[in-house]
């Protein structure tokens, strides 16, 4: 007993080579921390480069299912107007044939007097639709739902890890939700772009083509294709924040049933054809009683307007 009480009373200590082999293990021990927490630090911040990637294509593609999907023109459910638009044979239609001349937005009217839009398919990387899609952000704002939408790939710079600036190329959507029935030309320089998706390497549309069952390139090339689109498919290739090349393959329809539009019996004219006629008869009626061919052509003309198109 006095010999264990020597022993853990005694005041020697612990030895030099022991201290050395006590911090050799805590320093160890301390190496695997700060490794595990390397290791945890660098792998979360790989997980949020690559969500933050993700979450930029998604939100790209995102935006084009909004706008592809809501595809606006009257030939989904409707035909065109079949009747005579010549305003020389048929003074009714004077007004409508001059919204329509040399108008770059819209080819002619439908049966019921709707305006068809003119689908572009400028290249294989730059499409401008019509569409529904438009939200108006500020109460009262002189919008509909309507608004014309431009994708294509064009320059914008970046700044790389390095703090370097370097010009890429891009997706960009410009939007032309004032005035969409405007005759005007789509002011495309001075339109501010959204930038969707940076650092791209390829972008390219392609429409279905009903009758060869394929994807096209060109929209002249389908029959009724610059004012009817079943189908668009997009093929994007971009590097990503650690330079890697990813491509993706989409597909966007609009949510139309495919069905030709008929008349409901052979005889019935639509609104726009009974609209024409009868402008053009009350044209007639007014001018022979009136005694004036002038205001036969007047009257024509107001009748058929309202008759057709309002």
């Amino acid at each position: 007993m006095s010999r264990f009480n020597s022993i853990y009373h005694s005041e020697e200590g612990l030895t030099l080579l022991e201290i050395m082999i006590a911090i050799v293990l805590l320093a160890f021990v301390m190496f695997g921390v700060v490794a595990i927490t390397n290791n945890s630090q660098n792998t979360k911040d790989r997980t949020v480069q690559t969500d933050r990637d993700n979450l930029q294509i998604e939100t790209a593609m995102a935006r084009m299912d909004w706008d592809f999907s809501q595809l606006w023109s009257p030939l989904y459910y409707s035909q065109k107007f079949a009747g005579n638009l010549n305003p020389q044979s048929n003074p009714a239609i004077v007004e409508v044939a001059y919204h329509y001349e040399n108008n770059p937005r819209f080819s002619q009217p439908s049966k019921e007097g709707l305006p068809i839009p003119r689908f572009q398919l400028r290249d294989k990387s730059d499409i401008i639709v019509y569409t529904t899609a438009n939200r108006r952000k500020l109460e009262n704002q002189k919008q509909a739902d309507f608004m014309w939408v431009r994708y294509h790939l064009g320059d914008t710079t970046i700044t790389n890890a390095a703090g370097e600036e370097k010009t890429v190329k891009s997706i960009l959507r410009q939007v032309f939700p004032d005035d969409p029935w405007s005759k005007e030309e789509l002011d495309l320089t001075n339109t501010r772009s959204d930038t969707l998706l940076e650092n791209v390497e390829k972008l390219e549309f392609t429409v279905w083509n009903s009758q060869t069952r394929k994807w096209d390139t060109s929209l002249q090339s389908i029959p009724g294709g610059d004012s009817l689109i079943r189908g668009i498919k997009v093929e994007v290739t971009w590097k990503d924040t650690n330079d890697v090349e990813r491509s993706t393959v989409r597909w966007f329809r609009p949510p139309w049933p495919k069905v030709i539009p008929n008349d409901p019996a052979p005889n019935a004219g639509g609104a726009s054809t009974a609209g024409i006629q009868g402008g053009t008869n009350s044209g007639n009626t007014d001018g022979s009683t009136n005694g004036s061919a002038n205001n036969g052509y007047q009257g024509g003309s107001t009748a058929g307007n309202t008759g057709g198109f309002n």
